[in-house]
């Protein structure tokens, strides 16, 4: 638990910092600058995925970790756990995504016709009931018939209400005021009136300062000051690039200017020290060196020994975390049965570890603070207001480049006199039968550098099929987008996945534990938005930060399941637009008709693998929609499997997602809403994570209708209604909508808050009674989640977190009994029951 509390701490903290210096790199305009905070926001993100695997492995492996009570500790609003996509990720690989998406559009055009295919047709509201022509002829005349009635019953109303006006008048008594008094009594009338006014004024604004009710808001002020501050960071924007451009120029004519005025001496120099190490080897060896190879280890042994440390280092460590492991191991077989102190022990015994040494992120940033303290910490920038670059650090940066292209040029000539050396010498010198030991020795060699190649790796199964050997990548794209595999997405963002914080989800968390039975609580939405961020998105924002992932980190697969309408498809689009990806869509209704016969399934992965791998299209977003349906199991669910369906792509799935390696920015993102139909052994096998979309909680179906119903009022430009009446029970909206997904409640705003119905509200106002035929049609469509269906995603969840498991170890513990005795017949047993089998 200590660990656990101080990796989340860290968690917390290195989050900050993430936010931070993501905002300052987006807003600085300094290109030198941007380049160092580059540097270290790149190793923050690996530290912050880092920190995000580990936290649930300190805990039941539950992907979804409560850290409610340590922002409380901390005194931290929710919104510090909110992980914000870098907005780098597509500012910075514009110009290529560009160049990527004219290609594709180029072949949609091509094939279909159309420029882009969207991955998911957009639903349209029915806002007018079909019927014939003599059916509206006659609804026309009924409703007209009755508005000239209700205007002859207004006109006769009106005529009575001033007859009897008139009448009450003449039966009056004439009765005059005097005009002070009257005058008074109209200031008095005015007064309270005025009074009151101010009185509600006065309690509006206390209960928007103290936060129990919304501010109003401005729309033309707000409009103005968004439309300002956008207008500005387009300005910022473009000096960005401006001084990106100057810098990116000055660079390459700084390298001339280095390459004229300090070439000479880094040649002279570099020839000195090769010459020199030349004329040792003659001297000792007596012979003349074939080449440079031995020169690098003798001139910096200390690089090779960091090299030989680091290769030997890791090897160590896992041998001694095996041995660690072992004796633990032992430790727990043989404390079975001895009671608590047992347990205590072996789980501090784990975690104390963790908290110690240095790893390369830490050492990494060690680096770059100490990069910052030499070159602008004590730097004098107060002429320098265009934040245009360091003329010095921009030569410092090119020396190195220049440095090494000279030392190319010196080591190949070298190399050719010391051949010409030796020819000459060969020419001149006697034939001696030393010379076919040479030659030995060279075969020798060669076989040796055989050896040292290695292995090839296996080949795909693609790589055998003759139609694919010949196809170049662009050919590959054509065939994909020919067969309406690769489809355009709609601008989605992961903060549209409406939802609140869990408030108290560690308190939950312990009172359910305390149960015989813990169930996972659903998660929250803020947790949702988190993971998805975290395992999607940053990982393959840029290649830089993907290859140097570690191994653990590294997630190729998700799998995001839940009740129809929870918003699986949206973040998958949410996913491709965040990063700009390729978006390729191998859903059964897509693939239905197309790569058929044997090796169809083989043909189509091999060709999304070829395409992914090429950086001009990267990254790649790999959409699985009803993903059950390739992991069919055996029995019963393989018999009422097609011959020619999505299983059949299974086998190739597991092969290729193998062979993709770190560097590929490419995810496969499955959605399901039934996953208890596939085989559960596969799924676990095939998806490195697995996320659950639940129907939102009573605080996120509270948010979901007031944002819905906000959007609906502003886009009536007539209508002044732009806020939800305070009498407006959105409460009760959010109760009786409980089980509807988060789709169902927005598909009923659109369709009850249509524009002609925003427009009338200042004639009719809109009460909670009009969104309820809209729900029962949404009931209708299969958008309501059910406490069965419920059930269904809740033991998915158990068999697929391993928490089934544990329950049955626990329960097999518990009739065992608390001695040794019980352990050791349950082992009997059960070897008994694997001898009869």
């Amino acid at each position: 638990m200590q660990t656990f509390q101080h990796l989340a701490c860290l968690y917390i903290k290195y989050l900050q910092i993430f936010k931070r210096l993501e905002t300052c790199y987006d807003c600085m305009v300094h290109p030198q600058k941007r380049l160092a905070v580059l540097k270290v926001l790149e190793l923050v993100i690996r530290r912050v995925l880092e920190l995000k695997h580990s936290l649930p492995e300190k805990v039941f492996p539950w992907e979804y970790v409560n850290l409610d009570d340590i922002l409380v500790d901390l005194k931290l609003p929710p919104e510090t756990l909110e992980v914000p996509v870098p907005r780098y990720f597509r500012e910075n690989s514009q110009s290529g995504r560009r160049v990527r998406d004219k290609i594709v559009s180029g072949y949609m055009k091509v094939r279909h016709g159309v420029e882009s295919l969207p991955l998911e047709e957009e639903e349209v509201l029915e806002t007018a009931v079909k019927m014939e022509i003599s059916q509206s002829i006659e609804i026309i005349q009924r409703n007209e018939r009755g508005r000239q009635g209700k205007q002859r019953a207004l006109l006769v109303k009106e005529l009575r209400e001033e007859e009897k006006r008139r009448r009450n008048y003449d039966a009056a008594a004439q009765m005059e005021m005097d005009p002070e008094i009257a005058a008074i009594s109209i200031q008095r009338l005015f007064r309270g009136f005025l009074s009151r006014v101010r009185a509600t004024a006065a309690r509006e604004e206390e209960l928007v300062f103290i936060g129990m009710r919304p501010p109003k808001h401005n729309v033309r002020g707000d409009y103005d000051l968004a439309f300002e501050l956008e207008t500005a960071y387009k300005k910022r924007k473009q000096v960005q690039a401006d001084n990106k451009g100057a810098y990116a120029k000055a660079l390459g004519d700084l390298k001339e200017v280095v390459r004229e005025e300090e070439g000479p001496h880094m040649r002279a120099e570099l020839r000195g020290e090769r010459t020199d190490w030349v004329t040792h080897m003659i001297e000792s060896t007596k012979e003349i060196p074939e080449d440079l190879e031995g020169f690098y280890p003798d001139k910096f042994p200390e690089d090779e020994k960091k090299e030989g440390e680091e290769g030997a280092k890791d090897p160590k460590e896992k041998g001694d975390k095996k041995e660690k492991g072992d004796k633990k191991d032992k430790k727990g077989k043989k404390g079975k049965g001895k009671g608590k102190d047992a347990k205590d022990e072996e789980v501090k015994e784990e975690e104390l570890p963790l908290l110690q040494g240095r790893t390369e992120l830490t050492s990494g940033m060690n680096d770059e603070i100490k990069v910052y303290e030499q070159d602008w910490e004590d730097r004098d920038e107060s002429d320098n207001f265009a934040q245009k670059h360091d003329v010095e650090l921009a030569k410092r940066a090119i020396r190195e480049e220049v440095r090494v292209e000279i030392r190319d040029q010196v080591d190949e000539m070298l190399r050719m006199n010391l051949k010409k050396i030796k020819m000459q010498l060969t020419r001149t010198a006697p034939k001696a039968g030393k010379k076919d030991k040479g030659k030995k020795d060279k075969k020798g060699k060669k076989g040796k550098k055989d050896k040292k190649g290695g292995k090839k790796g296996k080949a795909l199964p693609g790589e055998k099929i003759a139609d694919l050997k010949n196809m170049s990548v662009e050919e590959m794209l054509a065939t994909l987008i020919e067969s309406k595999v690769i489809n355009d997405y709609r601008d989605r963002h992961i903060h549209e996945l409406v939802g609140d914080f869990n408030y108290l989800g560690t308190v939950q968390q312990h009172t359910e534990s305390q149960q015989n039975e813990w169930t996972p609580p659903d998660p929250s939405m803020a947790q949702l938005r988190a993971s998805i961020t975290e395992y999607c998105v940053l990982p393959l924002g840029s290649t830089a930060l993907k290859s140097k992932l570690q191994d653990g980190n590294n997630v190729k697969t998700i799998l995001l399941y839940g009740p129809s309408g929870s918003g699986k498809t949206m973040m998958a689009e949410a996913v491709a637009n965040e990063l700009g990806a390729l978006l390729i869509n191998i859903s059964p209704a897509r693939l239905k008709g197309h790569f058929g016969g044997k090796n169809g399934a083989t043909k189509l992965l091999h060709m999304i693998y070829v395409v992914s791998r090429d950086p001009a299209f990267s990254p790649v977003v790999v959409y699985m929609d009803q993903c059950d349906q390739f992991f069919v199991g055996g029995g019963k669910k393989a018999k009422t499997a097609e011959k020619d369906g999505p299983a059949r792509y299974k086998k190739d799935l597991m092969t290729y997602k193998s062979a993709f390696v770190k560097e590929d920015r490419v995810i496969f993102i499955g959605t399901t809403s039934s996953p208890e139909k596939g085989d559960s052994k596969d799924m676990k096998n095939f998806f490195d994570k697995m996320l659950y979309l639940p129907y939102p909680d009573y605080p996120s179906r509270l948010m979901l209708w007031r944002k819905c119903i906000q959007a609906q009022l502003l886009l009536a430009e007539k209508s002044a209604h732009h806020d939800i009446p305070d009498d407006f029970d959105l409460s009760t909206l959010a109760h009786i909508s409980e089980g509807f997904s988060a789709g169902a409640i927005c598909q009923t705003v659109k369709k009850t808050l249509t524009h002609r119905r925003v427009e009338r509200l200042d004639k009719r106002p809109h009460n909670e009674s009009e969104f309820l035929n809209s729900l029962a049609q949404e009931a209708a469509k299969n958008q309501l989640t059910y406490k069965n269906d419920h059930e269904v995603f809740r033991d998915f969840t158990a068999k697929m977190t391993g928490l089934d498991d544990e329950r049955r170890r626990a329960k097999e513990e518990r009739d065992g009994g608390d001695g040794g005795g019980g352990g050791k017949e349950e082992k009997k047993g059960k070897k008994g029951k694997k001898g009869k089998k």
